[in-house]
């Protein structure tokens, strides 16, 4: 009898409806589980290693804690720890390094176990990082550059899915200045009435306007090789763009 079971529940799901469901690929994400929650003390969070305590971390900068409590078991248990976890959640994750301004914390030691007590300050001017557009590639984040500039915004900041070489980025960033100012040029003479060019008596060559460097600033979250959150400050250039 419990051999047919499966088959019965999976007919069951086709006539009731929900076939498509079975065929739908989809990934549950559960990043902070109960065992980040120290049993033993109300409102703290628990950490046995590294990664744990990054975690933890990463929960509170989440929520937007500005403190918590977090006690360090087994191989999180050293002050050494703490200070590589901190630097790590500020400096190498896209979530801390976006939103965070500061980190600090304190430490104390106990009987089999360390208590930090962590305080966070947040950037008044940072996003929230779920409403962040999510881009496939650099072409899409100069497509959503161009419409910032043509509405005259001051910043504009996205996200990409996977880690994006900051070199393709900036590279996308600069083409894209370049394009509007050679837009921006003045037009070329005017062809005359036998269709050449009309030049003024003794004019010397026109030459090209140069164009200056690209005044965007361009920061990356993180500050690495490899991004996930990109901003672009387009202040300067958008007040030359206005006519």
């Amino acid at each position: 009898m419990k051999n047919y079971l499966p088959v019965l529940l999976l007919t069951c799901l086709l006539l009731t409806g929900c076939g498509a469901l079975l065929e739908r690929s989809y990934s549950v994400v559960e990043p902070y589980a109960d065992r980040y929650w120290d049993s033993a003390a109300e409102d703290t969070l628990r950490a046995e290693n590294h990664q744990d305590l990054v975690n933890s971390l990463l929960m509170l900068v989440e929520e937007r804690a500005e403190e918590g409590t977090i006690r360090c078991y087994g191989a999180a248990n050293s002050y050494l720890q703490a200070q590589s976890a901190c630097r790590e959640v500020s400096e190498e994750t896209a979530l801390g390094s976006y939103l965070l301004s500061s980190l600090t914390f304190d430490y104390a030691n106990s009987a089999g176990y360390s208590a930090l007590t962590c305080r966070m300050s947040y950037r008044e001017d940072a996003e929230d990082p779920a409403s962040l557009m999510t881009l496939s590639d650099s072409q899409s984040l100069v497509d959503l550059l161009r419409l910032a500039v043509r509405e005259e915004l001051e910043k504009q900041t996205a996200r990409f899915p996977y880690n994006t070489p900051r070199e393709e980025v900036t590279g996308a960033v600069e083409r894209l200045w370049r394009e509007l100012q050679e837009d921006a040029a003045p037009p070329a003479a005017e062809p005359g009435p036998e269709g050449e060019a009309a030049v003024p008596e003794a004019a010397e060559p026109v030459m090209a306007p140069e164009i200056p460097p690209c005044p965007w600033e361009i920061r990356f979250y993180p500050d690495a090789e490899a991004t996930e959150i990109v901003e672009v400050l387009l202040v300067p250039a958008a007040g030359g763009q206005k006519k």
